[in-house]
C-alpha cells in the first residue's frame, strides 16, 4: 500500500477539476451575490386565426373540410355550414391553408385574419 505524503490518513489527496473556480465569501458589510433570476414564464403562443368560406352546401361537404384539415393537422378549426365559413387557427401559410381546403373541390375564398 503507498502512502500519500503530508497526508496523516494515508488517504488520497482531493480531485480538483482544473476549471474549478474557488469559492468567493462574502465579507461582513458585502451584499450576498443575487439569487438567480426565475426561470421564464412559458405562455402559450397563440396561432393566427383565419376565416375562409368554403362553399359548402350539405353534411358531406363539411366532412370533406373536416377529413382534409385533419389530415393536415396542426390545426384547431371550426365549421359554420349555414354560414358556409371556416375559422382555422393555425401555423400554417394563408396559401397552405387555402390549398388544403381547395382539395375538397369546392370554392374557397380567404376572408382574412379574424
Amino acid at each position: 500500500m503507498q502512502k500519500w505524503a503530508g497526508h496523516a490518513s494515508g488517504a488520497a489527496p482531493p480531485r480538483t477539476h482544473p476549471e474549478a473556480q474557488p469559492r468567493q465569501r462574502s465579507q461582513p458589510g458585502e451584499a450576498s451575490p443575487s439569487p438567480p433570476p426565475p426561470p421564464p414564464t412559458v405562455t402559450s403562443s397563440v396561432m393566427p386565426k383565419h376565416e375562409f368560406t368554403v362553399d359548402m352546401t350539405c353534411e358531406g361537404c363539411s366532412s370533406a373540410v373536416t377529413r382534409v384539415l385533419n389530415k393536415l393537422g396542426g390545426v384547431q378549426f371550426e365549421i359554420d355550414l349555414p354560414s358556409k365559413k371556416v375559422s382555422i387557427e393555425s401555423e400554417h401559410s394563408v396559401d397552405t391553408l387555402l390549398e388544403t381546403l381547395r382539395k375538397t373541390g369546392k370554392t374557397v375564398t380567404h376572408l382574412g385574419p379574424s
